[in-house]
């Protein structure tokens, strides 16, 4: 008779899981916005990685994990992790969104372009073809994008202008697509937890450049942080980062990535909302289409694509 498996390894546990880090993640976008307030995106993304590292280390440095410390061997892979799913992602995310113009439902429905480019990367990653109808998908992601950076600023008229913040975070999204895909293959000889800390922990060093080229307002943006500035990165820190990483990629380890990167959309609309309700932010007629057309063009490629 094969053995019970513990109640969070129950379906119905794991999707509630990965509905929690969504709401999560969808509100990191407003909390990101808050936090941009009172200091630079490279202070922000510095403690937001070293506190989620903190606990991270405390986590793996306990007794019953001294196994799970990373063969030397993963150790570039780890790194590569570490820029792409953290460094890298996190600072192009935050500098975007220091852009007035750039709203957290903006940020957020860029970000959801991220499977997009998972299925563009399916192709020399995975060796995957893409057939016609996931290629007008994708096609339908990027325009839809593209539609949001150039014609999307919040209270401007309709007219072709680049928003910097939001080609800013284009990035963010190559990068978590990257992330995902190279990562997934860590997963069989990563708890998910191990490899998130492992992953986070040198991407916090990898900040240090930048916090010491940026070291007078470092040093400034901590001599005046106080408890409405520390709030959001506290918040950043342990639920979106130390809580819904971990949650994630255990969820990437029992179910399909389609199934999975679905539930993304949920995140986003969460963004929307939370721009709206808390931060009072106004979403224009074209983020709207555009956005439509990014999540519509995913789910194309993701699951009609496959037929």
């Amino acid at each position: 008779m094969p053995a019970e498996r513990p109640w969070f390894d129950a379906p119905w546990a794991l999707h509630a899981s990965v509905v929690v880090l969504v709401v999560f993640w969808g509100l990191a976008f407003v909390a990101i916005k808050q936090a941009l307030d009172h200091m630079s995106w490279v202070t922000l993304t510095f403690l937001r990685l070293g506190f989620a590292g903190a606990l991270f280390l405390a986590y793996l440095l306990g007794p019953a994990r001294a196994h799970l410390a990373p063969r030397r061997a993963d150790l570039p892979l780890l790194l590569v992790l570490g820029f792409l799913g953290f460094t890298g992602y996190h600072a192009f995310l935050n500098l975007g969104e220091a852009d007035p113009q750039v709203t957290a439902g903006t940020a957020a429905l860029i970000i959801a372009s991220a499977p997009a480019f998972i299925a563009l990367l399916a192709v020399p990653f995975l060796k995957e073809k893409i057939s016609p109808v996931k290629a007008g998908g994708i096609s339908l992601a990027f325009a839809g994008l593209a539609l949001m950076i150039f014609f999307a600023s919040p209270g401007s008229e309709y007219a072709f202008q680049v928003s910097v913040g939001g080609l800013a975070i284009v990035p963010s999204a190559l990068f978590a697509a990257l992330f995902t895909v190279l990562g997934k293959g860590l997963l069989r000889t990563h708890p998910p937890f191990a490899l998130v800390g492992h992953a986070i922990f040198l991407g916090t060093l990898l900040m240090v450049p930048l916090v010491i080229a940026d070291a007078p307002r470092f040093l400034a943006d901590l001599g005046s942080m106080g408890a409405e500035s520390l709030l959001p990165v506290l918040y950043l820190a342990v639920f979106p980062t130390f809580v819904a990483y971990g949650l994630w990629f255990r969820a990437l380890e029992r179910l399909p990535a389609a199934s999975a990167g679905a539930y993304i959309y949920l995140s986003t609309l969460v963004g929307i909302v939370g721009g709206i309700l808390i931060l009072g932010e106004d979403v224009s007629v074209v983020t709207i289409l555009g956005g439509g057309m990014v999540v519509s063009g995913v789910v194309l490629a993701q699951q009609l694509g496959k037929r």
